[in-house]
């Protein structure tokens, strides 16, 4: 009686399938990792970036007028930024009024923002590039002025180029925050942040009505 069975070459050729299907599919599997991985830090990323847009966003519409500020105009800036207020001579310095508001002032690459901090108090909240990184910082809250100093710098978003702002008036498009023009006023501000991300020059836009 024959008895049916593999011989040695079929064994060593399912074998070779086996391992050949095997090397197929742990590569398709590292494969989609990868892209799992490319994928969530793409979208951490966006979410940061987004997060500090938005942020950006509040702390410029919460921003102190002329009518809460105890002093109208950019000498109330001077004094919570711990800018000078005096000239050489020892007066008080002039200063002129500028397109922004003045709980908003534009020092590049510096934007000092006086925001309410609820409940009748206010606070000095501070937004500059130091190196290639985005900080803010937060003072504390107070109700008289001068505001306390912002503090605790910390950075919000890495890679910075650039971090710029310019301002919307009516009439006269752009224009760089600290013109001075008179009886014109800045309807709205844009946010500009360049990044060079995985070498990529990155370019984020962000415009804010001013109310």
């Amino acid at each position: 009686m024959n008895q049916q069975g593999f011989t040695l070459i079929e064994v060593l050729i399912a074998l070779a399938l086996m391992a050949l299907l095997s090397i197929i599919s742990w590569q398709a599997l590292d494969l989609v990792e990868r892209s799992s991985q490319r994928l969530n830090a793409s979208a951490n990323d966006t979410l940061a970036l987004m997060r500090v847009m938005g942020q950006l966003e509040s702390d410029i519409t919460q921003h102190a007028t002329a009518g809460i500020l105890a002093q109208a105009g950019r000498s109330t800036i001077a004094q919570t930024t711990g800018a000078s207020d005096e000239s050489s001579t020892g007066e008080p310095a002039v200063h002129a009024a500028t397109l922004l508001p003045p709980g908003i002032h534009w020092s590049n690459p510096v934007l000092t923002v006086l925001r309410s901090a609820r409940d009748g108090a206010w606070q000095q909240v501070v937004w500059g590039q130091i190196g290639n990184a985005l900080h803010r910082a937060v003072g504390p809250a107070a109700a008289t002025l001068p505001l306390p100093q912002a503090v605790g710098s910390q950075e919000v978003l890495g890679q910075i180029q650039s971090f710029a702002v310019r301002a919307w008036v009516p009439g006269l498009g752009w224009s760089a925050p600290d013109t001075t023009v008179s009886q014109l006023a800045a309807t709205g501000l844009e946010i500009t942040i360049v990044r060079q991300h995985k070498d990529v020059t990155e370019t984020y836009r962000k415009v804010v009505l001013l109310p």
